[in-house]
């Protein structure tokens, strides 16, 4: 004779059949994105994975030869920017940045984790991520605290040079900047907004940087200084992913495409990162107050917005 199934049956066939749904969906997922900022513990578990590449970028190579990472690679900043039509701080071509990267080990599986070997010296790393990301690297992070919260942990460190493998590069060039006019057609626009990432007297256009004097900045934007993005801007420690969020979400409103400047890109490139962390559409005015002050384009003076 038959049984006929039971509540408790039917209980049992549902708990069931929703273990096996969630464990083919896991089974089907993809693996985690990677985390555009890694910590030194994470580091120290992957110093030997022969797919991470790690970079030390200096602007003096006395700052590599002094300490570094077992396996870090020196990558001077000048090496990966340029100057073009007077303006500094601008992106090689897409070649000559292949041929850098593919010299210092890089590959397309790399998974390629940046630090400043100076204190204070973040945007540089950041200058890089966006080259990198410019480049179409898909696996790109900074390291958390840098190299001076590595030191401070008591963690390996060397002065002898890293033994280097030329790699690989199918470069894949993204649009991570913009110029003058597509800035000046923007401006004013529902959809962009743009993040100011210079001091407060230069924002207001009362102060000036490099020897270059500031009358103010793009009309409608927002200032937001790199050393926002950090706990301790000094030991470049990171903002929670979360918090950093709130930064822009103070600045914009959803779904616009961020568009950050500074005087020649180089502060930029770091509220350039922290957009990217944030997970939001981002550009970066390459050449930024710089050209657009030579182009005598109109600026606002004074804390508006």
């Amino acid at each position: 004779m038959a049984v006929r199934p039971t509540r408790h049956h039917h209980d049992a066939m549902r708990f069931l059949t929703a273990v096996i749904l969630a464990a083919c969906s896991a089974a089907g997922a993809q693996a985690p994105a990677t985390p555009m900022i890694v910590s030194a513990d994470w580091l120290a578990r992957h110093l030997t994975d022969p797919s991470v590449v790690v970079l030390h970028v200096v602007h003096d190579t006395m700052d590599f030869s002094a300490g570094h990472i077992p396996g870090a690679r020196e990558l001077r900043y000048e090496s990966f920017t340029t100057s073009r039509d007077s303006i500094g701080t601008e992106l090689p071509s897409a070649a000559e940045l292949r041929t850098l990267f593919e010299k210092l080990g890089l590959s397309d599986n790399s998974h390629v984790v940046i630090y400043s070997g100076m204190t204070g010296m973040a945007p540089m790393a950041s200058r890089a991520f966006l080259t990198l990301d410019y480049l179409g690297l898909p696996r790109i992070s900074l390291l958390d605290g840098a190299f001076a919260k590595w030191r401070a942990q008591g963690r390996p460190v060397t002065t002898q040079p890293t033994a280097i493998v030329p790699g690989h590069l199918t470069v894949k060039p993204r649009v991570v900047t913009v110029d003058a006019n597509w800035v000046n057609t923007h401006t004013g626009h529902a959809g962009y907004a743009f993040i100011d990432t210079r001091t407060t007297p230069e924002y207001l256009g009362t102060g000036e940087r490099g020897g270059l004097r500031s009358d103010g900045h793009i009309a409608g934007a927002r200032q937001l200084e790199w050393q926002q993005l950090f706990a301790d801007a000094d030991s470049s420690v990171f903002l929670e992913p979360a918090a950093i969020a709130k930064l822009y979400a103070e600045r914009s409103a959803p779904g616009d495409t961020l568009v950050t400047y500074c005087l020649v890109g180089y502060r930029a490139s770091m509220t350039y990162f922290g957009a990217r962390v944030a997970g939001l559409p981002v550009r970066l005015y390459d050449g930024s107050y710089q050209d657009w002050a030579r182009r005598k384009l109109p600026v606002t003076k004074g804390a508006s917005p």
